[in-house]
């Protein structure tokens, strides 16, 4: 019999383990780890919890439930997110594991009412999105909403040009609100307010133009509690690794860890540049590389945002899509349209 609960102090090796143990399939098999401990990043942004799953005293799974204040057909309100959905091995292709898993979400999480949760899986994890669109019984409705595509920028591209200016704690009102006024365009994009953007330990900066703010974004540097690692690279990349790290540097594209270390790594979030025009955006990564803590600055945009191509050409990135999915326990809901845009640094 499968028994979920949530997970406490002492389940912390085992959890981290298997976030280190199930890392996503690529030609460079990448993992969201939690070091030191799991519990270090919670409540960043929202409120968040983890489930473990147990076969007698055998782990066989967990997963990472959380409530995030967004935008949903332009108005703020709270969603929940699933992530870190991760099973043993050998008990990956049993139903019954993932149906005791999705019978317990919305009470283990505290979110009974909630019939409506929103999720990402890699848009190259055919296997999952199959399983999970298949419409199996038991199993809630996934309906994919759209594609996130996630950048990774060599901070080596960037130019200093002094258009983001460090919000002062004063301002910090007047960035969450222009923020929301331009994020409520999108669906799923992040609603902020001054509590919850001091609580996730980000850098806001603001951009203005004509004399008022015109645009936002956070610095957010979570290496001390959440790292992306490369697990394992597919042959022949473990010995062609120098060589390509040399040509990155000089060719200034982001260059690759060792197998099982982490990318140096920087969340470009709470992006709202106020606009998709290319002729504004490139120039504000550009500053915002210039700013960047670490070698790496990485941000995501919806699939068909007007300024992606310009994007692509001009900094020629490491890119990683998701398929954003609504996970319906009931009636699914009506979305208006609205490009979809969550947050990369929150999945």
């Amino acid at each position: 019999m499968i028994a979920l609960r949530l997970a406490e102090v002492r389940d912390d090796d085992t959890l981290r383990t298997m976030l280190r143990g199930n890392p996503m399939p690529s030609w460079v098999s990448m993992s969201i780890e939690r070091e030191p401990s799991i519990f270090a990043g919670l409540n960043r942004f929202g409120s968040e919890k983890v489930a473990i799953a147990h076969e007698g005293k055998s782990p066989v799974g967990m997963y990472m439930c959380a409530a995030h204040p967004l935008h949903i057909n332009g108005n703020q309100r709270s969603l929940g997110y699933l992530g870190a959905l991760r099973v043993n091995p050998t008990f990956r292709h049993r139903l019954r594991v993932l149906r005791a898993g999705f019978d317990s979400i919305r009470t283990l999480s505290g979110m009974a009412s909630s019939s409506t949760w929103y999720t990402s899986i890699a848009a190259d994890n055919l296997p999952a999105r199959r399983l999970l669109e298949a419409g199996i019984g038991g199993l809630p409705r996934y309906e994919p909403m759209g594609e996130l595509v996630t950048l990774a920028l060599p901070r080596s591209r960037g130019r200093r040009l002094g258009l983001w200016q460090r919000v002062a704690r004063e301002e910090l009102g007047a960035a969450c609100e222009n923020h929301n006024r331009i994020a409520a365009r999108y669906q799923l994009s992040p609603s902020l307010n001054p509590e919850s953007a001091a609580a996730s330990g980000a850098h806001f900066y603001a951009h203005h133009a004509h004399g008022q703010m015109a645009g936002n974004m956070a610095l957010w540097d979570q290496r001390e509690y959440k790292q992306v690692v490369a697990r394992a690279y597919r042959p022949p990349l473990p010995w062609l690794l120098p060589l390509y790290n040399a040509w990155a540097k000089l060719a200034h594209r982001v260059e690759l860890p060792r197998a099982g270390a982490a990318l140096d790594l920087t969340f470009l979030a709470f992006l709202t540049p106020g606009t998709e025009d290319p002729d504004t955006v490139i120039p504000l990564v550009q500053d915002a590389l210039a700013l960047c803590p670490s070698r790496t600055l990485s941000f995501g945009l919806h699939a068909s945002h007007q300024a992606l191509p310009a994007l692509l050409k001009t900094f020629r990135p490491l890119t990683y899509r998701t398929i954003i999915y609504s996970v319906c326990f009931e009636q699914p809901p009506v979305w208006d349209g609205r490009p979809v845009q969550p947050e990369a640094a929150i999945l």
